[in-house]
């Protein structure tokens, strides 16, 4: 790696980020790329380019969880790859991956518009851990229902917080919920099958959408499954950025430390920690894109559209 490259230091934040959604991740990783691009020292295009590849697996192994990560170094290298001079490859690869973080940002909201006409105007509506777009698509829904009028009681919606361990990172979302003028349930994980059936709608976000189903937070699965047993239709809200090609890798065996389940087990006690886990895409009523509802079968036919880079299918086959 090169020396005007402290690696380590560029991807720290990347690496420490263990409660953001994958939109918040995307867009520290654009930066790291970002970042990256005008640091690099090369002597030539070719050197240049082979430098922000280096720094591309180290982006997506950083979180091999996070699809957008997959379309971003995709972005940024085919942008380089177009570029004669070195200096045209360096900006090339900056505007990229801006234009990437930029177009999270639009997409997001285009996904939390159409979330949020979805969602029924009243009654219970449940959510695991602490998606950004879920979080606009609610906070959208109840502007919309103040603007024109369709709650005669004020507080007709709820939101069913879980409060998604081991960092419990949906306390913050009840929190934020709370802080804009919702009104807010929160429970714990396990108690899904009790709670889903009180709901007029379980709503979550993605981290990638595979051949393995939906990846998101570990307890998805539970509520997705509460909601089939109790007719509650399930939403996924996600940008394109979060489908990936048939074939593409969807890794959810990502050990983390048993401490933070429980800080210093007894000799004898092993802690199983994993974040993630894959709900199978037929227990989804719909999946929301910027581009529109998609039935299980229509994000199938997106998905077998979509090109498989080279780049990233070497990246895939080496883990």
């Amino acid at each position: 790696m090169d020396a005007h490259v402290d690696l380590d230091a560029l991807l720290a934040p990347l690496r420490a980020d263990t409660l953001s959604g994958a939109a918040l991740v995307a867009r520290t990783a654009a930066d790291v790329m970002r970042r990256g691009a005008v640091r690099i020292s090369a002597g030539s295009p070719e050197e240049l380019r082979s430098i922000l590849g280096q720094i591309s697996v180290e982006v997506l192994d950083a979180q091999p969880s996070m699809a957008p990560l997959v379309r971003l170094v995709q972005d940024v290298l085919a942008a380089a790859e177009r570029a004669d001079t070195v200096e045209q490859a360096r900006q090339a690869a900056v505007d990229a991956a801006e234009a990437f973080r930029d177009g999270l940002e639009a997409r997001s909201t285009r996904v939390a518009e159409r979330a949020a006409s979805l969602l029924p105007p009243s009654g219970m509506i449940a959510t695991i851990s602490a998606s950004s777009t879920v979080r606009e698509a609610l906070a959208r829904a109840k502007d919309a229902e103040v603007a024109t009028g369709r709650s005669i009681q004020p507080q007709s919606r709820r939101i069913l917080c879980f409060e998604s361990r081991p960092l419990k990172e949906g306390r913050g979302l009840a929190e934020s919920l709370a802080d804009a003028g919702a009104e807010v349930l929160l429970a714990v994980d396990a108690a899904a099958f009790s709670l889903v059936p009180t709901c007029e709608a379980v709503v979550f976000g993605a981290d990638s959408i595979g051949d393995r189903g939906v990846v998101n937070k570990v307890g998805s699965a539970a509520l997705a499954h509460a909601a089939g047993a109790a007719g509650v239709p399930v939403y996924v809200l996600c940008d394109s950025t979060k489908v990936l090609p048939v074939g593409f890798p969807q890794v959810v065996e990502d050990d983390r430390p048993g401490d933070e389940v429980w800080n210093a087990a007894p000799e004898g006690v092993e802690v199983w920690n994993r974040y993630f886990e894959v709900v199978p895409l037929e227990l989804v009523t719909a999946v929301v894109t910027e581009d529109g509802v998609l039935t299980p079968s229509e994000v199938e036919a997106m998905r077998e559209a979509m090109p498989f880079p080279e780049f990233s299918r070497r990246w895939a086959e080496g883990r």
